[in-house]
Parts: C-alpha cells; structure tokens; sequence
C-alpha cells in the first residue's frame, strides 16, 4: 500500500499569529501583551479620528504613531523579561499621553489616558518595587500634563478642543472597559477553581510568580 499523502496544513490566520505573538506562561505578562497590541494596533486610527474633526490637527496627531511599534514590541520583550515588558507597557503609555498633550493640548481632554495607565500598574502586583514606581512616575505625569506650560502644536480653537474632549473621553472609557474584562480573564486564570459568587480569593491566588 502507497504512502498516504499528508494532510494540507491549516493556514495561519493572522489573528492566530498575535495570540501565539501575546502568549506567555505567566498570565500577567500575557495580558500586558495582549493589551500592548490592541493599543499599538489601534494606534493609526485614533489621528484618523482627530483628522475628521480638523485636518490640521489630524495631520499633527500622526506624530502620536510613533509610540505604536514601541507597544507591538512589549511581546518580544516579554520573552526577555515578563516584569520588565510589563513596566515597559506603563512607561509607554504615560509617555505616549504626555507627547500627546504636547501635540494637542491640555484642553482636549487627552490627558484622560493616563487613567487606563494607571490601571495597566496593577499588573506589576508580584513586584513591590516596580508596583509603587510606576504608579508613583503616572502620578507624577499626571501633575505635569495637568500643569503643561507650553501651547499645543495643533492650536485648536475651542470648539475643536470640545470635540476632541468627547473623543478622548469616549476612547477611554472603551479602553478602560477593555482593560476591565482583560483583568477580570486574568483574575479568573490564577484562581480557575473559585466559586461564582465568592467574593474572597485566597492568599495562593496571589503568590508570587515568577517574571
């Protein structure tokens, strides 16, 4: 009997190459991946969005890409370090925000974005250190974006601000009920046994784990 020709291989998809790309052992790490490229994937559309509102302004927020290939790369060094692609997500997104209220400015509501940073330290829980840094550098951005000095690059007028203030605040709150469910998964993967309802998880759901 003649060899029985081997079956086609299934074609990669590429929303199967990111999940194998956002993958990692320590769910933690995993969830910052997969938050890095929902953001760094979406980064094109927001100046899109800002462009239908006023094409100058649109053509100024395109500088704000530049912080995407530096959210598609906390995957890859995730490989190297888990704790390290995991600050690195704070780090980029407390800087993409205040580079982002330098193009645009305080009035436009965009300094909103450094909330979802905040929440994304509470993946940093296994490290003290690293906890306690990154919220104490977004409080400190906070007070800077608040207090910037100097006037936007995109010099809006202020109904041009107001309307940008509905987008940042709409974008936000998406992204920030994003990060609610990614947490809530995240929750449910170090502690897959608790029971519906219970509101204590106990203290092994919150050992330390490696990075």
């Amino acid at each position: 009997m003649g060899r029985q020709p081997l079956p086609p291989e299934a074609p990669v998809t590429l929303l199967a190459a990111l999940r194998r790309y956002a993958a990692h052992a320590d769910p933690a790490t995993a969830a910052a991946n997969t938050v890095a490229l929902v953001v760094g994937g979406n980064g094109p559309f927001y100046p899109a969005y800002v462009w239908l509102i006023d094409a100058d302004a649109g053509r100024v927020a395109l500088w704000s890409m530049l912080a995407s290939p530096c959210f598609l790369a906390i995957p890859w060094l995730s490989r190297r370090s888990g704790l390290a692609a995991r600050l690195t997500l704070v780090v980029v997104g407390l800087a993409n925000t205040l580079w982002s209220t330098a193009l645009l400015g305080t009035e436009t509501g965009v300094g909103l974005f450094l909330l979802p940073c905040l929440v994304l330290a509470a993946l940093l829980w296994n490290s003290r250190v690293a906890l306690l840094a990154a919220l104490g550098l977004g409080l400190a951005v906070q007070q800077l974006a608040l207090r910037w000095p100097w006037p936007s690059l995109a010099g809006l007028d202020v109904a041009q601000q107001q309307a940008l203030v509905v987008l940042n605040a709409t974008s936000v709150g998406t992204l920030l009920a994003f990060l609610a469910l990614t947490l809530a998964g995240l929750l449910r993967s170090v502690q897959p046994h608790a029971s519906v309802g219970d509101e204590r998880l106990p203290a092994r759901a919150f050992a330390r784990r490696e990075s």
